[in-house]
């Protein structure tokens, strides 16, 4: 989309709020005071809109909008696969049922009020996010999606999905990467995405995308795993 002839590309993408289908409205050409009367005025009240323009984002919030994410997506080839970390005690096992309810504790304990998006402490809540993610029938599973033991006791997991996401993107994506706090034990992250690339390989992926909150310190294991940056937006709902 873009802003006006031969000007910057005007990036917009919708996510509706309850049961319609991605929305990418027709702004070829217009300026961004004229995109923000369009999404405002026909887009419905409450949507998340995802921009990577820094002045429209600043029209929609004098609006009336709320910014929910500054976000930053990222990509890496699967291939070289780095070398596997060396986590004592770690397994890195598939997804099976069940797995919500068991890693909803880890859930809660990543997304803490320290996080840069925190999440409402309910186990409840975080079961049923988790198992909407693994279920959805838009953005399937893929065998990537692994899940960390540690004792026994599952820690966190790394999600992969096939997804049409942030950016237009085509194929396989981490739609979420978490692990507990406790134990203090580094490296479990780097595994579970070192491991998700090596199955993505074996399975003739070329590709993985993920998106990350511009504040999270998280983007530093995603750089030294070779994940280049790809686009940086706002995602801002509507009023």
């Amino acid at each position: 989309m873009s802003r006006s002839a031969g000007g910057p590309p005007l990036h917009v993408e919708v996510w509706p709020t309850s049961g319609g289908e991605l929305v990418f409205p027709h702004l070829d050409g217009v300026a961004p005071d004229a995109a923000a009367e369009v999404l405002v005025s026909h887009v419905a009240p409450g949507s998340a809109v995802v921009i990577g323009d820094p002045v429209l984002r600043e029209l929609l919030l004098a609006r009336g909008g709320v910014q929910a994410r500054h976000v930053l997506t990222m990509k890496r080839d699967v291939t070289p696969v780095p070398a596997p970390s060396q986590v004592p005690g770690l397994v890195l096992r598939e997804w099976r049922e069940g797995d919500p309810e068991l890693l909803a504790p880890a859930l809660i304990g990543a997304y803490d009020s320290e996080h840069p998006d925190p999440q409402a402490p309910d186990l409840g809540l975080a079961a049923a996010s988790l198992q909407g993610m693994a279920e959805d029938p838009d953005n399937p599973r893929l065998r990537a999606t692994t899940v960390a033991e540690l004792d026994g006791r599952p820690v966190g997991a790394a999600l992969v999905l096939r997804s049409e996401h942030v950016t237009g993107w085509k194929g396989p994506w981490v739609m979420n990467v978490f692990r507990a706090p406790e134990p203090v034990v580094p490296g479990v992250g780097r595994a579970m995405l070192v491991r998700a690339l090596e199955l993505l390989h074996e399975d003739g992926e070329s590709h993985l995308g993920l998106a990350v909150t511009a504040t999270n310190p998280a983007r530093r294991v995603y750089e030294r795993l070779g994940f280049t940056y790809d686009f940086e937006g706002w995602i801002v709902v509507l009023p």
